[in-house]
C-alpha cells in the first residue's frame, strides 16, 4: 500500500475509533442519539485529526493558531453554533500540535505529563468559555464532570494523532528539541490569568448589579396589591391557633430536643422539660455539632435551637439540670463554637464564590451569624473565641437591620432566616420593625388560600402556621395570625406536623382577621448573603380571593441568586384546592455527589421541568453537550429577570404582562388575564432566530381526553380543564406525554418546527366553564378570545394578533 493511501487509510480508521469511544461516552452518560448529532461529532473528530496531521511543521502551527484568531473572532460576532464547532476544533488540533511538538524526544512519563496537562487545559478550558457564556447557570459539580470528559475526549484524540504519526510510515520530520521551560512558564501564566478571569466572572455570576424597576415599587414599599372585595372570612382565636401548634408540634415523628423544649415552654409540664434534658445531655456526649461538617454546613442552624432552647428550659424549671449536666453542655457549647470557627474545605468554596476569605460560619440564610449571636447572647461561647465571635457579628451586620428576607430563591429558607434574624436582634438589642414587618408580610402575600405549604426549587416547603404566629407575637399583627391559622387548620386536615419555633412559647390573646390584599406584584432584596444587591423582580401572585377554594397563580420572575433556579417568566403554580399546573422538581439524588449537592434542586432542577419558554442549546454550549452528552439540549440560561410590562387589577380582571428579553436571540411575551368570574387565560407570544427549536411547556395533573387540545386537570378541588389554542399559522405541534414518576403527572410541549415564531393561548376552565369551546375572532379593534358554554359567553381582547 502507497504512503499517502496507507496514511488516508490509517486516519480514517483511528477516527472511526474516536468517534466510537465519543458514542460510548455519550452513552455512559444517558444521552440521546440523533443523526444530526452522530454527524456533528463526526465532523468534529475527523476535522480536528485532519488539521493537526496536516499543520506538523512551525508554519503549520502559526496558521492554525491565525485560523482559529479569526474563527473565534467569527464565533464572538454571530455566536454561531457552527462556528463554536470549528473553533472547538482549531483549539483542539493547535494543542495536538502543541502536544506532538512537546513530545518529541522526551522520556515516555514526560511525554505522559506534557499530554496530562494539556488534557486537562484543553477540558477546563472549552468547559470555562462554555460556562462563562451561560453565566455559570450549570450545576458545579456537573461543570467539572463535562471539563473532565472533554479532557479526556482530547486525549482520545491526542493518542489517535500520536498513532497516525507512528503508523503512517512516513518519515517524521526533523525538528529540533523544544525547551520545555520557556513552554511551562508561559502555560502557568496563561494558566493563572485565566483562572483569574474565570473565577471574577464566576463571582459576578449569581446577580446583576441593577435590576429593572417598576412603578410605584420602592425598598419602602417593595409589592403592589390588588383589593380583595368583602375579605372577612371566619376569624382565629391566638390562644386556639397556640393550643394546635403544640399539638402539631407534639405530633412529629422526629422530634429532638428544640421540639422537646417549646413543649416543656408551651405546656408548662416537667415531664417534657425532663425529655428535653435526657434528650440535649444524650447529643451533648454523642459531641453533635462539634465534628467535620464536609459538604453540610446546616448544622450550624440545627445548634443554635439547641442555645435558644437551653436557658430558657433552665430558667423555667430551676432545679431540672444538676450542676455537672450544666457543666457538661456547656462544654458542649463551647466545643461547638469551635467548630463553628474552624475553616473546612467547603467554606473555600463558598470563599471562592462569595469573594471573601473563607471563615467557618455558614452564611447561607445567616446560619452562622445567628448561631454566633445566640452562643454570645445566652454566654454560651467559648470564652478564648468570644471575640473572634463578636469581630464577626460587627463586620457582617445582616438579619432586619440589613434586609427583610433570605436572597436564595425558595420559599423553604425564609423561615430559617426569619429565625436567624430573631437570634441576631437578641444579641444587638436593635430591631428595625419595618424589615420584620416585611420578613413575613412578604411570605403571606405568597400565601396559598388554603394555607397548603408553599414549595418551589427544594424539597421542601415553607409552612406559615408557626412563622405567623411567631411574628404575630412580636408585632401584635392580626393578618399574620389569620394566616397562622389558616395553615394550622390545613396541616391538621393533612396530618401534617410542625418543628420548634422560637419565640413561640406563649399564647397571644387577640384574635386574627383575614387579608384584604389580592393580586400581587412582588419585588425583593437580591445579592448574596454576603453581598446587598438592588431590588429587583421577583414574583407574581393573582388570587381571587383567601377562601378555601379561591384560584391561585404564581409566577417567577427571576433567576439569581446562591440557591436559585431558571424559572424566569414561568408560572410556578396555578391551584384550586390542589395544584393544576406545577413544576417537576423531584428526581433521586446524584449519590456520586457531595451530600450538599446530592439534592435534585436549585441549578440542577432543568429548565424543561418548569411552566415557560424553552429555547434550543446554541453556541459552545450546545457543542459541549453534543459532545459529552451531559445535561439537556435545551438552553439552561434564562435572564436574570424578566421585565414587567403591566400590572393591573380590577374587582374583574387582573392582568400580568411579563417580557422575557434577548435570550439568545429569543423574546418572550406572557400575558395573564386572570379572570375572577372567568377563565384563566394566558398568551405566549415568543419571536427568536429561525432553524432554532423552542417551545412553550406545561405540567399539569390530569388526563389527556384525546382531543389534542384539552386536558382534564384532576389536581384541584372542583372540576378544571386546559384547552389549547393553537395558531394554525405557525409551523409547530404539539406533543403530549406522561411523566415518568406518575400517570398523572403530564408534559404539554407546543414545539416549533424552527420557524423563529411561536403563539399559544392556554385557557383554564374551572367550576361551571368546564366543557366551554374557544375560538380567535378578528374585529376591527384587534383579535378577541371567545369562549362558549351553551347560552354563556366570554370575551377577551387580546394584547397580541395571533
Amino acid at each position: 500500500m502507497k504512503g499517502r493511501t496507507r496514511s488516508v487509510f490509517i486516519g480514517a480508521i483511528l477516527i472511526t475509533l474516536s468517534i466510537l469511544f465519543l458514542e460510548g461516552l455519550r452513552f455512559i452518560a444517558g444521552a440521546n442519539f440523533t443523526t444530526h448529532g452522530v454527524m456533528a461529532r463526526w465532523g468534529f473528530v475527523a476535522i480536528t485529526l485532519i488539521l493537526a496531521r496536516v499543520t506538523q511543521n512551525s508554519k503549520g502551527g502559526i496558521a492554525l493558531a491565525i485560523l482559529g484568531f479569526i474563527t473565534g473572532f467569527i464565533y464572538a460576532s454571530t455566536s454561531s453554533t457552527t462556528a463554536a464547532w470549528m473553533l472547538l476544533s482549531m483549539m483542539y488540533a493547535l494543542l495536538l500540535w502543541v502536544s506532538w511538538r512537546m513530545s518529541i524526544d522526551r522520556s515516555l512519563l514526560v511525554k505522559l505529563f506534557i499530554y496530562c496537562i494539556l488534557a486537562l487545559l484543553a477540558g477546563s478550558v472549552s468547559t470555562a468559555i462554555g460556562q462563562i457564556e451561560s453565566r455559570f447557570s450549570e450545576e458545579e459539580f456537573y461543570a467539572v464532570l463535562q471539563a473532565l470528559e472533554m479532557a479526556f475526549i482530547w486525549g482520545i484524540l491526542a493518542l489517535s494523532n500520536q498513532l497516525w504519526h507512528h503508523w503512517s510510515g512516513k518519515k517524521p520530520l526533523t525538528i529540533k528539541k523544544v525547551k520545555l521551560a520557556p513552554f511551562g512558564i508561559g502555560l502557568a501564566l496563561l494558566i493563572i490569568g485565566g483562572t483569574y478571569f474565570v473565577v471574577k466572572a464566576y463571582q459576578h455570576s449569581f446577580y446583576p448589579s441593577t435590576a429593572p424597576g417598576y412603578e410605584g415599587i420602592s425598598s419602602e414599599s417593595p409589592y403592589i396589591c390588588g383589593e380583595i372585595i368583602d375579605p372577612q372570612l371566619e376569624s382565629y382565636s391566638g390562644e386556639e391557633i397556640f393550643n394546635q401548634i403544640l399539638e402539631l408540634v407534639e405530633a412529629n415523628p422526629n422530634k429532638e430536643s428544640p421540639e422537646f423544649g417549646m413543649l416543656a415552654l408551651g405546656y408548662k409540664e416537667s415531664d417534657w422539660a425532663i425529655r428535653f434534658r435526657d434528650s440535649l445531655l444524650e447529643e451533648a456526649r454523642q459531641g453533635r455539632f462539634t465534628l467535620p461538617n464536609n459538604s453540610v454546613k446546616f448544622s450550624q442552624y440545627e445548634a443554635a435551637l439547641r442555645a435558644y432552647y437551653y436557658p430558657r428550659v433552665m430558667e423555667a424549671f430551676q432545679e431540672l439540670f444538676s450542676q455537672s449536666e450544666n457543666q457538661e453542655i456547656r462544654e458542649w457549647f463551647e466545643s461547638i463554637n469551635q467548630r463553628t470557627q474552624t475553616v473546612e474545605w467547603v467554606d473555600w468554596m463558598y470563599a471562592l464564590a462569595y469573594n471573601k476569605k473563607p471563615q467557618g460560619p455558614y452564611e447561607n440564610q445567616e446560619i452562622g451569624a445567628g448561631l454566633l449571636a445566640i452562643l454570645e447572647t445566652e454566654k454560651l461561647a467559648d470564652s478564648k473565641l468570644s471575640a473572634d465571635n463578636r469581630t464577626y457579628l460587627a463586620e457582617n451586620p445582616r438579619g432586619w437591620n440589613a434586609r427583610f428576607r433570605n436572597t436564595d430563591d425558595a420559599a423553604v429558607y425564609q423561615p430559617e432566616w426569619i429565625n436567624n434574624a430573631l437570634f441576631q436582634s437578641l444579641y444587638t438589642g436593635e430591631l428595625n420593625i419595618d424589615n420584620l414587618a416585611l420578613s413575613f408580610k412578604w411570605l403571606s402575600l405568597l400565601a396559598i388560600p388554603d394555607g397548603a405549604p408553599l414549595r418551589y426549587n427544594h424539597i421542601g416547603s415553607a409552612v406559615l402556621g408557626d412563622t405567623g404566629y411567631q411574628i404575630a407575637g412580636l408585632l401584635e399583627d392580626k393578618t399574620a395570625l389569620w394566616v397562622a391559622g389558616r395553615s394550622v387548620d390545613y396541616l391538621f386536615s393533612k396530618g401534617g406536623y410542625l418543628r420548634a419555633r422560637p419565640g413561640v412559647e406563649s399564647p397571644v390573646v387577640f384574635n386574627g382577621s383575614s387579608p384584604g390584599w389580592g393580586s400581587c406584584l412582588l419585588y425583593g432584596d437580591s445579592g448574596l448573603p454576603n453581598q446587598v444587591g438592588p431590588l429587583a423582580p421577583d414574583k407574581v401572585v393573582l388570587r381571587d380571593g383567601w377562601e378555601e377554594d379561591s384560584v391561585y397563580m404564581l409566577i417567577n420572575l427571576r433567576f439569581t441568586g446562591w440557591h436559585r433556579y431558571k424559572a424566569t417568566n414561568t408560572v410556578t403554580l396555578l391551584y384550586q384546592g390542589g395544584a393544576l399546573v406545577n413544576e417537576i422538581s423531584e428526581a433521586e439524588p446524584s449519590r456520586w455527589l457531595p451530600t450538599g449537592r446530592r439534592l435534585f434542586r436549585d441549578k440542577r432542577i432543568p429548565r424543561e421541568n418548569l411552566n415557560g419558554l424553552l429555547i434550543e442549546r446554541t453556541g459552545l454550549s450546545a457543542v459541549l453537550q453534543n459532545l459529552t452528552g451531559i445535561g439537556s439540549s435545551w438552553a439552561q440560561d434564562p435572564p436574570y429577570y424578566a421585565m414587567v410590562e403591566r400590572f393591573e387589577t380590577s374587582p374583574e380582571v387582573d392582568i400580568s404582562y411579563t417580557k422575557l428579553k434577548d435570550w439568545h436571540g429569543w423574546e418572550h411575551d406572557r400575558i395573564v388575564y386572570f379572570n375572577h368570574d372567568g377563565p384563566i387565560i394566558v398568551v405566549d407570544e415568543t419571536k427568536g432566530i429561525k432553524d432554532q427549536q423552542a417551545a412553550i411547556s406545561w405540567h399539569v395533573i390530569g388526563r389527556h381526553l384525546g382531543d389534542d387540545h384539552r386536558i382534564q386537570l384532576t389536581g384541584g378541588m372542583s372540576p378544571a380543564e386546559m384547552l389549547l389554542i393553537t395558531n394554525k399559522s405557525d409551523k409547530a405541534r404539539l406533543n403530549i406525554s406522561h411523566h415518568a414518576r406518575e400517570n398523572e403527572d403530564l408534559e404539554v410541549q407546543y414545539l416549533t418546527e424552527k420557524s423563529g415564531q411561536l403563539s399559544l393561548v392556554t385557557v383554564f376552565l374551572i367550576d361551571d366553564w368546564v366543557g366551554a369551546e374557544a375560538f380567535i375572532t378578528r374585529e376591527t379593534g384587534g383579535p378577541i378570545l371567545e369562549i362558549v358554554k351553551g347560552d354563556r359567553s366570554f370575551k377577551q381582547p387580546l394584547e397580541f394578533d395571533l
